[in-house]
């Protein structure tokens, strides 16, 4: 507690004598669903889910982002994956040596065949880039629905983890990533055992990968996106096959953050991006002020900075949208 007030009171005093910019969440409002930032070559990079499109809003710090004007980057026509667009995320690919973005997306009628897509970027230049449709990602052997994909790094290989179905409930899988737009076949690493993963429904979704002093976590969203309960969750690396479920181990304690606190329900589907001088790792998540829940496009976007203790991640409580934070470093 000690540490949350002294940085916003230190934010007051350092813009007093040093004219340090400070902000306030949210940095995305409406539209701020599914989060995801990566700060490279100057700029911090915003993408959400819009449902139609992919965007991408740029700007050199928190308080650009939050005036910015999001650029539409791709946009498909072809009726299996036109619509729906959910949880895009960019992610530098070393051996392509290229962007790519990954993203669900399905027909417009409903929300039954979500799949997971990637497109390229031309260029190391993130906004400069034009975009193409590099194809669908099918883990061998599954054709089951699949969202919320992201990308884990372990031992010098890259691993897709995304959300799926086992039985009634909603889990994370994972399958080592030969090529940005191949994969293989997927593990069942983690299902839904906990009360506080089961409200609504029981899902695990949204895993986001964290690394700090040589360990690796997943933070992943728990329980169903529409009630207020909704809240991020923790496994740990604790075996050194990231493809088999006994090297994985759930803080089963409850949430490490959330599910509501000030006024903000829901706080769920979050990302980690580094501040500029690499020594910040910041959190991005979405949340919503209606106090039953939400899953639609009123949710709203917000930042703040997460500290380690003894090694373990500390992620405190969602912060008020009155408290004035100071800009990364």
């Amino acid at each position: 507690m000690f540490s949350r007030i002294s940085l916003i009171v230190s934010c007051l005093l350092v813009f007093f004598f040093l004219h340090v910019q400070c902000f306030t969440n949210p940095i995305k409002t409406p539209n701020g669903s599914d989060p995801f930032m990566v700060y490279n070559a100057g700029y911090y990079y915003l993408l959400t889910t819009t449902w139609t499109n992919v965007q991408i809003t740029r700007g050199t710090n928190m308080q650009d982002l939050k005036t910015e004007t999001a650029k539409v980057i791709w946009t498909d026509t072809t009726a299996s994956r036109c619509c729906n667009v959910w949880a895009p995320e960019i992610h530098w690919k070393s051996v392509e040596g290229a962007w790519y973005i990954y993203y669900v997306a399905g027909v417009s009628a409903n929300t039954d065949s979500q799949r997971i897509y990637a497109i390229k970027g031309s260029s190391t230049d993130i906004w400069a880039s034009t975009w193409s449709f590099a194809g669908e990602i099918n883990p061998t052997g599954f054709t089951a629905w699949m969202i919320d994909p992201t990308v884990l790094l372990y031992g010098g290989s890259e691993y897709l983890v995304f959300s799926a179905f086992s039985g009634s409930s909603q889990c994370l899988w994972i399958a080592l990533m030969p090529t940005a737009v191949t994969a293989g076949t997927p593990s069942l690493i983690s299902c839904p055992t906990q009360s506080w993963e089961e409200v609504g429904d029981p899902v695990e979704e949204g895993p986001a990968p964290l690394y700090y002093g040589g360990k690796t976590w997943i933070i992943y969203s728990a329980s169903y996106c529409w009630t207020p309960s909704y809240s991020l969750g923790k496994l740990e690396l604790t075996g050194t096959n990231p493809l088999s479920a006994s090297s994985w181990t759930k803080d089963t304690a409850g949430p490490v953050f959330g599910p509501s606190a000030n006024g903000l329900y829901g706080t769920g589907h979050n990302g980690f991006f580094l501040s500029p001088s690499g020594n910040q790792i910041w959190l991005v998540y979405h949340f919503t002020l209606n106090s039953a829940g939400a899953c639609d496009g009123t949710r709203e976007t917000a930042v703040q900075q997460i500290t380690f203790s003894d090694g373990e991640p500390v992620f405190g409580t969602p912060d008020s949208l009155t408290v004035q934070l100071i800009e990364p470093v």
